[in-house]
Formats: C-alpha cells, structure tokens, sequence
C-alpha cells in the first residue's frame, strides 16, 4: 500500500475514477452533489495549483480547515497534502473558512461561500481573504508537486502520512455520515475510505425525517456517527 496520502487516493482513482467517491447533501439549502474519484481528483488538482501558484504553499507550510462538514473540507485535506503541507487542527499559515470568516491563517486567508459548485461570494470579502470560488477555476486540473513526499512527512499535527494510513481502518462500505472529515477522527475514516474502495455519503443539516429513505435511495450499508443539525 502507499505510504504517502496523494499516492493512496492516485490508486484509488486508478482503481475506479469513475465510480461514486463523495454523495454531499445540504437540507437546509436543498443541494446534492455527486463527486466521482476522478472528479474529486481534478478539484484537488485546480485547488493544490491554487495553494502552490497564489498562496506559496510547500513543505513545513500548514493548512487549518475551518469548514463545516462539507465536500470541499475533503478537497482542501487532499489538495494539502499534495502541496507538500500539513493539516493542523491550530492557526495555520494558510486556513479555510466559510462565510462566517470564523478562522484566519498567518500568511493567507481564504473563504468559500460554500455555494454550490464551489462559486464565488456574491458580496465583497474582508480585507486580506480570498475567494475560493473566484480563483480556484482559474487553475489547472493536473497537479505535479514540486516536493518530495515521504512516509515521514507531517499530515496533519504531529502525526505522519505513515500514520494516519497505518492507523485508519480500511472501509469498503458505503457510509453515511453527517461528521466533519477534516478533524482526526474524521481523517481517519476518509483514509479508510480512500484505502478500502469505499465511499462517503456527507450529510449536513440532515433532516431526520429524511434519514430512511436517503439510506435507501443512496444504497448506504452504514449509517455512522449520525448527529442533527
């Protein structure tokens, strides 16, 4: 197996591009969002060229995502790694956040709308932040790093990309969660999922109401860890 997290989920792509890798669903705003392997890839692809090219992301630099649980906390965590930085749970040099600009990085500042398909902030930003969504498509979807990753290479806090995947339990199910993906429980189970061939099913603000019939029309084998709201 790859010891380095971009080469694990590059397999997993390989593997099957095609097929479902991330289901999100909003019911407050009403939106679903399929992303295959390979689509999910080419968003790690334009947002890593967008850390690397615009924000001089590289190795010893560290992301902090301060999303809520959302399809683009998986893009930001993969598009990290494969920059050659880490994920820190602290201030990061660089950080992500939603409209309500709850974090700021030490160098760099982004914020999504979280609109549908990543788009841009409808209103002018604070000084000092960008906008995910008026710059990442300006960017290519291929990707080549400019640093070397090892197994040793920090992750995310002090734990190693040898860590996170010897540590994550392989899942091949298909999995219903309405939990971030980017804290370290959270990563552990995406590892799991991008090791094991499985896939996620990301449900934020769930209507309960909605649970049994979203299992059944999403084929879902497991529901896991599911909170209201």
């Amino acid at each position: 197996m790859s010891r380095v997290l971009p080469e694990l989920f590059a397999t997993a792509v390989r593997r099957d591009g095609a097929r479902p890798f991330l289901t999100y669903y909003d019911d407050t705003s009403g939106e679903r969002i399929e992303l295959s392997a390979a689509t999910t890839a080419n968003w790690v692809a334009k947002t890593a060229n967008l850390l690397v090219d615009e924000y001089d992301a590289e190795a010893g630099d560290t992301v902090a995502i301060g999303l809520p649980p959302h399809w683009l906390g998986v893009v930001w965590a993969l598009s990290t790694w494969s920059a050659g930085a880490a994920l820190t749970s602290g201030t990061g040099t660089i950080a992500i956040t939603g409209p309500d600009f709850a974090i700021r990085g030490e160098r760099e500042t982004v914020a999504s709308a979280l609109l549908p398909l990543g788009g841009r902030f409808r209103e002018p930003l604070p000084d000092g932040v960008h906008d995910y969504g008026a710059e990442v498509y300006n960017h290519p979807d291929v990707f080549t790093a400019f640093d070397a990753l090892t197994a040793a290479s920090p992750a995310y806090d002090d734990l190693t990309h040898e860590d996170l995947i010897s540590t994550a339990e392989p899942v091949a199910e298909r999995i219903l969660v309405t939990r971030t993906l980017t804290d370290r429980a959270g990563l552990s189970l995406l590892v799991g999922v991008i090791s094991g061939g499985g896939s996620i099913v990301l449900c934020r603000n769930l209507d309960a109401a909605k649970l049994e019939r979203r299992v059944a029309d999403e084929k879902v084998d497991r529901v896991d860890n599911v909170l209201e709201g």
